[in-house]
């Protein structure tokens, strides 16, 4: 009797001892399987975030490629005299990106009466905030009747962005004005 009983003892624990390992296992499947869930739900963040900055960048590339669609300069309706003589000259750079522009340079030129510039004054527009216009007052001169405005410089950090007349950019044809290597 003794041995039969030791049997079903015996017997027992092996039963108990498959359903642990059993239950252990099946316990580590649903783990893995949740882990490898959570690593898929990253793994699709991650893909979105990618997918978001490729979207940014392209937009910025495109922003800084057609940089006078969004970046302008005109200028008031200014006094000046027929012999020559030009007053109360008022110069706006607007911004029509989504960045501030940290610096940008505008060139006035005071035409005279047979087309050439009697003097340039440069002026100097500093953190141009988004979607916004700036005014300045220009230099009078006491010649010219005609001005003409050019922009010798435009830099924006975070556009990532570097125009000017006597800077070469970057060496990519695609992205030309990219500031940053």
């Amino acid at each position: 009797m003794k041995k039969t009983t030791l049997l079903k003892i015996l017997i027992g624990l092996v039963a108990v001892l498959i359903i642990l390992v059993s239950a252990s296992f099946m316990n580590s499947q649903s783990r893995a399987r949740s882990e490898f869930e959570k690593d898929m739900e990253s793994a699709k963040y991650v893909d979105s975030v990618a997918s978001s900055l490729e979207d940014l960048t392209i937009k910025n590339r495109e922003i800084r490629n057609n940089w006078n669609t969004y970046f302008k300069v005109s200028n008031n309706k200014f006094s000046y005299y027929e012999i020559g003589g030009i007053e109360n000259l008022q110069i706006s750079f607007t911004n029509d990106s989504d960045y501030v522009v940290d610096n940008a340079y505008v060139d006035v030129c005071y035409v005279i009466d047979n087309g050439s510039c009697y003097k340039t004054e440069s002026l100097l527009f500093k953190h141009v905030a988004p979607h916004s216009i700036v005014t300045q007052d220009a230099p009078n001169s006491s010649r010219g009747t005609k001005i003409r405005l050019e922009f010798s410089q435009i830099y924006s950090d975070k556009l990532n962005f570097l125009y000017g007349q006597n800077i070469v950019g970057t060496k990519s044809s695609t992205d030309p004005y990219f500031s940053k290597d």
